[in-house]
């Protein structure tokens, strides 16, 4: 990938509020404002972007760059119908870049990949719910064939194939104990996805294109993906 390609806003695609964004001209029909603000509110900015709800495409490369906010994961697809590459960037930090990379290992690189980020809150807890759905089709050509946590054995409730555990007592755990176990298991999840899905991945020809789908309506509770 070359430098004029990582600076080029018009091939890449951020997450914002459960959907893909992409940075287009103002006056582009598709074009929805965003205003935003940093973390530190020092500072703020308007954005012009395309909205899309999923994309859907061929993993053509995996890399890792560290930049100004911090180890980026760049998911790079097929190119699409104007012959340019999509690229996701997520920050490695992001629990839809987590949930990407726990799913990872279990995605058949020579198919397909239908990916959507989701964002909601839990009716119960109130708390912020974020991930990435990962689908690929079934013998039809539908995309149903939910991709899950590799790193994740449901039946016995407990991490698996290597995923590191809190050690000790967790009831004792401080805020700044979580944070050190959360970083070590991100840590794992990066090696890994570098070690073993990196080397996987082949090129593919070009002649099928990647495609996006745009937003309908925000999705019914049963929808949302876990």
């Amino acid at each position: 990938m070359s430098h004029e390609e990582i600076l080029d806003p018009s091939l890449f695609y951020t997450i914002v509020g459960g959907t893909f964004r992409t940075q287009i001209p103002q006056d582009d029909p598709k074009a929805v404002r965003r205003d935003w603000q940093s973390a530190d509110g020092k500072t703020s900015g308007t954005k012009y972007e395309r909205v899309i709800n999923a994309l859907i495409g061929y993993i053509t490369d995996i890399q890792f760059f560290d930049g100004e906010y911090g180890l980026q994961i760049v998911v790079s697809l097929d190119k699409d119908a104007e012959r340019k590459t999509p690229k996701i960037a997520l920050g490695t930090a992001s629990r839809e870049a987590e949930s990407f990379m726990k799913r990872l290992p279990n995605v058949d690189l020579e198919k397909e990949v239908r990916l959507r980020p989701f964002s909601f809150n839990d009716q119960e807890s109130g708390d912020e719910v974020r991930g990435m759905e990962v689908l690929q089709a079934d013998e039809n050509g539908d995309f149903t064939v939910k991709i899950k946590n590799y790193f994740r054995d449901e039946e016995k409730k407990e991490n698996s194939n290597g995923f590191p555990n809190p050690e000790g007592e967790t009831d004792s755990y401080s805020k700044d104990d979580w944070k050190m176990y959360f970083l070590q298991a991100r840590k794992f999840l990066i090696t890994y996805t570098k070690e073993m899905i990196c080397p996987k991945i082949v090129r593919q020809d070009g002649t099928s294109t990647s495609r996006e789908e745009y937003p309908v309506e925000d999705p019914a509770p049963e929808e949302v993906p876990f």
